[in-house]
């Protein structure tokens, strides 16, 4: 650089003392031509510098983009878990939340932003597999994901609630009855873990019994698979009954505000009078009936957690390990169990991958977690309904 400078410099000195020669000491016009084609020459050496240096623009390059219309219904519901009118129903449930404000022609339209979300809580797959799917980068989708969840996040009372009237309420029962042939039942209760990177200051906290780091979730479900309750957000190293103690869910209990009857969950609740728990050790044959109806009637939380992690695989260790702060993981969390029922609604088949790894057991409960009215609620459950049970299938 240096010695192109040098060059101009001397050009320009040449120049102007050949034009010194030429006018005041009257030379010939020769060299007077000499200094102009010296000066030319550095103008030229200039603008090559120039044009050697500029970086040409490159034009842009936009990705086809993946619509809808483009996609069999199989494809459909392979990429993004629900069927053309589940998609379209959350679409026309958040498109004015998520629509770029932006006139340019090509950003993004809210359909492709949720489909970008939707395939991504569908496989697991990190971000760049599936910007490369939905034909959008890497930093526009992890631009958005945020906005996307937390615009069908606003949206769950809608979708996530108990029954509200006596009617719903007794199909529940009724459900229930007939799958289990538990009487009174509510709903089956249980936690389990999702898998995250925690935050490096806080590991040991999301640590749990299988020592991978993830959120325990707190989930109530009715007797065809809908999640009614969600509680999203503790550590992994939390126990289910200190989650059950911290949450809404316990205290409308608690406080009669909920309709006669109980939920049923495993040992690692305490026994109440509203939530039911197996017999660590039965003797009688009442006994014995009472926990196999127990356990029938449990189990569809069971398969309900297993058909979850199989339609939305970023909530299982086989679709790696969520990477994202809490927060957003909880956010993550109750958008699946949004989109989980809406999946039911619209009667998209749904099913249980045989690769999931088991759920974690829980660890039983303390016996302060149980009540003397709930063990009185139990044992008289046992004795007025099962033993007549018997002797009706005795007779």
């Amino acid at each position: 650089m240096i010695a192109k400078l040098a060059y101009i410099f001397n050009s320009y000195i040449y120049y102007y003392y050949c034009l010194f020669q030429a006018v005041v000491m009257d030379i010939d016009e020769t060299i007077l031509l000499l200094a102009v084609t010296a000066v030319a020459a550095a103008a030229v050496r200039i603008a090559q510098d120039r044009i050697t240096n500029v970086r040409l623009r490159q034009p842009r390059v936009f990705r086809r983009r993946t619509v809808l219309e483009d996609l069999s219904d199989n494809d459909v519901e392979d990429m993004f878990r629900l069927n053309r009118q589940g998609v379209m129903e959350v679409y026309h449930l958040i498109s004015d939340e998520i629509e770029p404000l932006t006139g340019r022609t090509h950003a993004i339209p809210a359909i492709v932003r949720l489909l970008a979300v939707l395939n991504y809580l569908a496989t697991g797959n990190f971000q760049p597999s599936c910007a490369r799917i939905i034909g959008i980068s890497r930093p526009s989708l992890s631009r958005f994901l945020k906005p996307v969840l937390k615009a069908i996040k606003r949206h769950m009372d809608r979708y996530i609630h108990f029954p509200r009237t006596d009617e719903e309420w007794q199909e529940v029962k009724v459900g229930f009855f007939r799958q289990g042939g538990m009487p009174n039942c509510l709903g089956a209760i249980d936690g389990t873990h999702i898998p995250l990177i925690p935050p490096h200051d806080r590991e040991e906290q999301f640590r749990n019994r299988k020592s991978y780091h993830s959120l325990n979730v707190q989930v109530v479900v009715d007797s065809h698979q809908r999640i009614m309750s969600i509680r999203s957000g503790f550590p992994g190293s939390c126990h289910d009954s200190h989650i059950l103690r911290q949450s809404a869910l316990f205290e409308r209990f608690e406080r009669g505000q909920m309709p006669e009857g109980w939920l049923v969950g495993d040992a690692g609740y305490g026994c109440r009078s509203w939530l039911l728990t197996p017999l660590s050790n039965p003797q009688t044959a009442a006994e014995v009936r009472y926990n196999s109806t127990h356990i029938r009637t449990r189990s569809v939380i069971e398969r309900t957690f297993g058909m979850w992690k199989s339609t939305f695989r970023c909530l299982s260790k086989t679709g790696g390990f969520l990477q994202h702060s809490p927060e957003l993981v909880s956010d993550i969390i109750i958008v699946c169990a949004i989109l989980h029922n809406i999946a039911l609604a619209n009667n998209v088949d749904l099913h249980i991958d045989d690769d999931l790894p088991p759920e974690i057991p829980a660890l039983p409960a303390a016996s302060e977690d149980s009540s003397d009215l709930g063990n009185n609620v139990r044992q008289r459950l046992i004795q007025n309904y099962f033993r007549d049970l018997q002797r009706r299938t005795t007779n």
